[in-house]
């Protein structure tokens, strides 16, 4: 198993480190809230590398009459998308070794999908497994510096998560910048938002943002194929 930190990989987790920087110490001041000491939310942010699952399982532990059994479906069905990511992925990375591919899956969360697939994807692409890997390491690192950071200061002064609750969109539009290659890429990615909007009233835990997602791309694709045939 090998892993790559360079520049270059760096250049492409900087997005990710600026949204998981502030929702991170969020969720370390919700952690503090509930009663996690700084190396109890440590190890759940090492184990649990999932922002929504975390939040969720956190918001569950604070609340009466959640039970364990409960809080861990809830958490993995959340994040059931995760085995698409890993699917898709799988393409990239046919020939690396079982403790590689380990290493890998326990890093994958819908910031580190969406870096790595654009990278793979790329035309005349340079990247590789080993710096696949380096992103998803260095996306958790901060995802662990920020939770047990955020735990610590929510000890010590009253912290308003409110200020943060924008974050995980500011982030996610910067991700899609990436892709402002052409017009139809664009235009998919707005009709996804309008149409998760719109799910929002009708989906629960997050099923919007999944159904709009595949619609939007379904119709992107849909009108590709027209386009070409005529």
């Amino acid at each position: 198993m090998y892993c790559t930190l360079n520049r270059e990989v760096v250049r492409a987790v900087w997005p990710i480190w600026l949204g998981y920087l502030p929702l991170g110490f969020a969720g370390g001041v919700l952690s503090q809230k509930v009663g996690l000491t700084p190396l109890e939310i440590g190890v759940m942010s090492l184990l649990v590398f999932a922002g929504s699952g975390q939040f969720i399982a956190l918001a569950m532990m604070g609340s009466t009459g959640s039970s364990m059994s409960s809080i861990v479906m809830t958490t993995f069905i959340v994040n059931l998308r995760h085995l698409l990511y890993s699917s898709t992925l799988a393409q990239y990375l046919m020939r690396q070794s079982g403790k590689y591919l380990g290493v890998f899956a326990q890093g994958i969360t819908d910031e580190t999908f969406a870096v790595n697939f654009n990278k793979f994807s790329e035309i005349q692409s340079y990247w590789d497994p080993s710096k696949a890997l380096g992103v998803n390491i260095m996306a958790h690192g901060c995802w662990i510096f920020s939770n047990v950071l955020g735990n610590v200061v929510g000890n010590v002064i009253v912290v308003d998560t409110a200020l943060v609750s924008y974050t995980l969109t500011a982030m996610f539009i910067g991700l899609w910048s990436f892709h402002f290659l052409n017009k139809k890429l664009i235009w998919t990615g707005i009709l996804g938002g309008v149409l998760a909007l719109i799910l929002s009233n009708y989906l629960d835990h997050k099923l919007h943002i999944v159904v709009a997602t595949v619609l939007a791309a379904s119709i992107g694709c849909i009108v590709e194929s027209w386009g070409k045939k005529s």
